[in-house]
């Protein structure tokens, strides 16, 4: 019982680590997030969130980025580009049995900053 416990503790935990990365071929085929980032969440002038779809290169380098408007809802310039030049920085999995390019889309919350 007390390894099941320490088993659903664990999984839980990283779980929740990759809750930001949503869908994409980089997804599917097992590729993980290297970059160690405690959270997704960016302190703002107000609370949303903003999608970015990153290209990534077999390297596991992010090569392109772009705003996905339809499931993003702030819609300040400046902010959608913080969340976007902070996922130019993300790392993921490298190597020569991944397409040479494959797709991710990442979710970063805004939050409120108290003043």
């Amino acid at each position: 019982m007390k390894k099941l416990i320490l088993l659903i503790l664990a999984f839980s935990s990283y779980s929740q680590a990759d809750s930001q990365i949503l869908t994409g071929t980089l997804v599917d085929s097992g590729r993980k997030l290297l970059t160690t980032q405690e959270t997704f969440a960016i302190e703002g002038t107000v609370d949303g969130t903003v999608v970015v779809e990153l290209a990534v290169n077999r390297e596991g380098i992010v090569t392109g980025t772009k705003i996905i408007g339809e499931q993003s809802t702030v819609k300040s310039t400046p902010s959608r580009m913080k969340a976007e030049n902070a996922a130019k920085k993300l790392k993921f999995t490298a190597g020569t049995r991944y397409a040479p390019f494959e797709h991710v889309r990442v979710k970063y919350t805004y939050k409120k900053g108290v003043n």
